[in-house]
C-alpha cells in the first residue's frame, strides 16, 4: 500500500487504519461491507446464469412471447405480487396455487399421468358431497385437468373411510372424533330430507338401498334388504314403495373455552324412510324402556 498518488492517500486514510510499524490494515466495518457486497453481486450472477439457462432451455420464452398471452401475463404479475408481498399468508393463497398449478401441469400430460395434490384431493372430495355427481362432473369436465376424474374419487372415498353403510350408526368414529378434538360434551339432532326415489345395490355390503329401512323398537335394521333371491328382489320391487325421505343423525361436538374454532358436525347414522314412521317409534328410539311404562 505505498503509494504517493494523492487521491489514494485519501482512501488509505478513510479506510484504513495505520499500526505502530507503519503497516495499514483495512478497517473492520469496511471489509464487512466489501464481502456483503461481494457476496451480493455472487448472487446477482447466480440468478442471471439461472435465467439465462431458462431462456436457452425455452427460447420462445421472450417478452413479444408474453405479452402475445395475456393469460400468462397475468400469471407471472400475479405471482410476482405474492412473492414481493410478504404481508399475505401463504395460506390464504394455497388452495389456488395448487389448483392453477394442477390444471397446468395436467393439461401438458396424457389423462393417465394427472397428478393431484393432498388440497385438491380434499377440495375434490368436499365438492362431490356437497354438490353432488352432476355439480362435480360439471366443473371437472368445464376445467379439465383440474379435478381427479370419478375413479380416482371413488378410491379417494373407499381408502378415507367416508362411506356410510346405511342404517349404521358409527359410534367408534365419533369416539375417536370427540378424542382426537379433546372434547367430552356434545349434543345429537335428528331431521329428515326429500329424496329422489330409486334403488342403488351396495356392492360392499351386498344389499340393497333405497327401500324405507324396517325399525324394530325404534333402532333401524341394518342391512335389512340383503338377498341372493332374485324372486325376493321382485317381490320387494312390486310390493315395497321406495324411500322419499332420508333420515339423519347428526352429533354437534360443543366448543370448549380452549378452542377458537367451532367443531364440525358428525354424521352418525343415515337411512332411508317414508312418512309411516310413528311418535312411538321415535320414544321407543330416546327411551328404550316406553313399552315398560
Amino acid at each position: 500500500m505505498n503509494c504517493s498518488e494523492p487521491d489514494f492517500l485519501t482512501i488509505r486514510e478513510r479506510s484504513c487504519f495505520q499500526l505502530d510499524n507503519g503497516k495499514y490494515i483495512v478497517k473492520v466495518g469496511l471489509l464487512n461491507n466489501l464481502n456483503y457486497l461481494l457476496d451480493f453481486l455472487k448472487q446477482q450472477q447466480q440468478n442471471l446464469n439461472v435465467k439465462n439457462d431458462s431462456i436457452e432451455k425455452y427460447p420462445g420464452l421472450s417478452y413479444e412471447f408474453i405479452n402475445k398471452h395475456p393469460l400468462l401475463k397475468t400469471l407471472i404479475d400475479w405471482y410476482l405480487l405474492i412473492d414481493e408481498d410478504d404481508r399475505i399468508c401463504d395460506d390464504k393463497h394455497r388452495l389456488i396455487k395448487e389448483f392453477i398449478n394442477a390444471i397446468i401441469y395436467n393439461l401438458t400430460k396424457p389423462s393417465n399421468h394427472f397428478r393431484y395434490s393432498d388440497n385438491i384431493k380434499d377440495f375434490a372430495l368436499s365438492l362431490y358431497i356437497l354438490g353432488g355427481k352432476l355439480t362435480y362432473e360439471f366443473v371437472r369436465l368445464n376445467l379439465p385437468g383440474s379435478l381427479p376424474n370419478l375413479t380416482m374419487l371413488h378410491s379417494l372415498i373407499s381408502n378415507s373411510n367416508l362411506k356410510i353403510s346405511e342404517a349404521e350408526f358409527r359410534f367408534d368414529e365419533l369416539q375417536n372424533k370427540l378424542k382426537n378434538l379433546n372434547i367430552q360434551y356434545a349434543f345429537g339432532s335428528e331431521d329428515m330430507t326429500s329424496v329422489i326415489k330409486k334403488i342403488k345395490y351396495d356392492s360392499i355390503t351386498n344389499t340393497f338401498v333405497g327401500f324405507p329401512t324396517p325399525l324394530a323398537h325404534g333402532i333401524p335394521i341394518k342391512e335389512y334388504y340383503k338377498t341372493d333371491s332374485f324372486d325376493i328382489l321382485k317381490l320387494w320391487f312390486s310390493s315395497i314403495e321406495k324411500s322419499s325421505l332420508l333420515n339423519v343423525h347428526i352429533i354437534q361436538p360443543l366448543q370448549s373455552s380452549s378452542q377458537n374454532v367451532i367443531p364440525s358436525p358428525f354424521l352418525l347414522a343415515a337411512y332411508g324412510t317414508n312418512t309411516t314412521t310413528t311418535a312411538d317409534d321415535i320414544l321407543q328410539r330416546g327411551c328404550p324402556d316406553t313399552n315398560d311404562q
